[in-house]
């Protein structure tokens, strides 16, 4: 059982604080990002975000330094790796990152980066910077990217405009359903200037100003980003629970719709969609039930950002299934404490509530897990069998994916609700083989 919150994420690679800084930066394309760390923070990193960005494998950098390299020797490692990028690439910003063992000041930092002589920005981050992890990590990236590198002034406004704050490359699924957000916006007649941190360019960030309006897709990662943005350049932005399900997503477009004063030239199409989709869903669903009855697990267990965690139980409870109790546990933690609505259920803080967490998985059998790798390898270790199981947070250790295949937006429920009729399909299949086996 881990012990520490420092312990906690250096022994998972989602809640660690550089990477959260990475993630951030490598979402940028020309971006390039120098870690001034051991060897094992670099790898760990590396490995977490290549896995949904695989060009960040060449925009990746370490130190490489060692527990005796004071100052002076840090200086040396990194003003070598800056002056090779400077001579063999064309970064339009850089990220210059410490990891949390090492004592390298800010100010050292940008000492060395001026040294450097640098032809574009560079954005330098202390441990102090990402302490309290991958989101900590994330928000103080993006902050200090916007603090440093200017934006165009606000002078001319595009109607029918929008970016979208607090996506990460660093989030499970997260190209997928970010292409099903922008479809949908697109057919509602929106244009998307921006997704820092999620595959716009240096310059398509720069032109972001011109947006109507910022939407925060993921309130833990966007909302510090979105205020600033708001202080700096007075951009308004709402921040919405992230669109799962066919009403959430409906419900998702026409609160921008409201925030935009009804411009949407789209939303009856969108709608004829939904209805489709209800239709066909609605059949498929009866044909199912006349052979393996109505979907229902006695408890459901759902860990993920929070953000991701309040919208898949809201669509659970309101459109996918019926359960008797759901346990909604929140990755970056529960920062205070506070009411939650019925839906979201029993709410565990992912660092603290460790010991919990494994109670309620212990508890299980019979259940649906909506979670990572990490929750599934708690329950083999506990010989928790009979659980169904949908990745919806990373880490995950355990499946492919080489297909466009959202979860959020209105072609996202439809392969959630596939994915969760299969679990349960397969479920009543052992179920079955096991009776007919007790009965011979």
């Amino acid at each position: 059982m881990v012990t520490s919150l420092s312990t906690y994420m250096c022994k998972e690679g989602n809640s660690c604080g550089l990477t959260g800084a990475s993630t951030f930066f490598a979402g940028i394309p020309d971006a390039v990002m120098v870690l001034n760390s051991s060897l094992w923070c670099y790898f760990s990193a590396h490995e977490y975000i290549e896995k949904q960005c695989p060009t960040a494998r060449m925009r990746f950098f370490c130190s490489q330094r060692n527990k005796d390299a004071v100052f002076s020797g840090t200086e040396q490692y990194l003003l070598h790796i800056l002056q090779s990028i400077k001579q063999t690439a064309q970064p339009s910003v850089v990220l210059l990152a410490n990891s949390c063992t090492d004592s390298t000041r800010n100010e050292d930092l940008l000492q060395i980066a001026k040294q450097a002589d640098m032809n574009c920005p560079v954005i330098c981050l202390d441990r102090h910077d990402l302490e309290g992890g991958f989101w900590a990590g994330y928000q103080a990236a993006a902050k200090a990217y916007f603090r440093e590198v200017p934006l165009q002034l606000r002078t001319a406004i595009k109607p029918r405009t929008v970016n979208l704050l607090g996506c990460s490359v660093g989030y499970y699924n997260a190209v997928h359903d970010l292409q099903e957000l922008r479809r949908m916006l697109t057919l509602a007649g929106y244009e998307v200037i921006a997704c820092p941190g999620a595959g716009s360019t240096m310059q398509e960030i720069t032109n972001m100003t011109q947006a109507q309006l910022n939407i925060v897709v993921h309130d833990e990662l966007g909302r510090e980003l979105a205020e600033l943005l708001e202080e700096q350049y007075d951009m308004p932005y709402v921040s919405l629970l992230p669109p799962y399900g066919i009403q959430g997503s409906l419900s998702w477009l026409k609160a921008i719709d409201y925030y935009l004063s009804g411009e949407s030239t789209g939303l009856k199409a969108l709608q004829q969609e939904a209805n489709y989709l209800e239709q066909k869903h609605g059949i498929m669903n009866k044909e199912q039930q006349k052979i393996w009855g109505t979907i229902w697990f006695d408890s459901i267990f759902i860990a993920a950002p929070a953000s991701a965690a309040f919208a898949i139980s809201q669509a659970v409870r309101g459109e996918w299934m019926n359960t008797k109790k759901i346990i909604t546990v929140l990755q970056n933690g529960v920062p205070i404490k506070q009411s939650y609505p019925e839906y979201i259920g029993i709410v565990l803080d992912g660092y603290k509530d460790q010991q919990k967490i494994e109670q309620h998985l212990a508890g299980l059998r019979g259940g649906l897990l909506m979670a990572s790798s990490r929750e599934k390898a708690i329950l083999h270790q506990k010989a928790v069998n009979d659980v169904a199981y949908q990745h919806i947070s990373s880490p995950v250790y355990d499946e492919m994916i080489l297909k466009h295949r959202p979860f959020m937006g209105l072609q996202g429920t439809s392969h959630m609700i596939a994915g969760l009729w299969n679990q349960y399909i397969q479920g009543q299949e052992k179920l079955g083989f096991i009776k007919k086996a007790m009965v011979t």
